[in-house]
């Protein structure tokens, strides 16, 4: 046998050894990451637009129900609700700048329907209000 098919074979053989190795390591923590799941309640809403304006009514000072039903009402469809407790896996944190309002949204997919909803909090307000000592 040629000296160079030995060497070759061994190359080829450390190399599937390797990407096996690999393909083991990734596929351990793609199972571990996928099982964080978490017990969440609360209102959530089918998209981020709809949990945006579910935050800005909630903002200006309307109670949790009233907001779902302005959102609801505004859809002509059920898109914000109350959830009990439900299993349900974070899919991603987003923090948006809106209207002046900044938003910290999370995406959760709830299992076992895996649809994904959207619940979020208003963290403050970038606009600046003139106090009466500064006039």
């Amino acid at each position: 046998m040629p000296e160079g098919f030995v060497s070759t074979a061994l190359t080829l053989k450390k190399s599937v050894l390797v990407a096996v190795v690999g393909a083991v390591c990734l596929a351990q923590g793609a199972s571990a990451g996928g099982d964080t799941t978490e017990r969440v309640r609360g209102y959530f809403c089918d998209a981020k637009a709809d949990q945006i304006a579910f935050l800005n009514a909630k903002a200006r000072g309307e109670s949790e129900i009233m907001a779902a039903n302005m959102v609801n009402k505004r859809l002509a469809k059920m898109s914000c609700a109350p959830y009990l407790p439900a299993t349900a896996v974070p899919s991603g944190d987003h923090t948006i700048m809106e209207g002046g309002l900044v938003y910290k949204l999370q995406s959760y997919v709830f299992l076992p329907e895996k649809v994904e909803r959207w619940s979020g909090t208003v963290l403050g307000s970038l606009q600046v209000v003139a106090r009466e000592q500064d006039i």
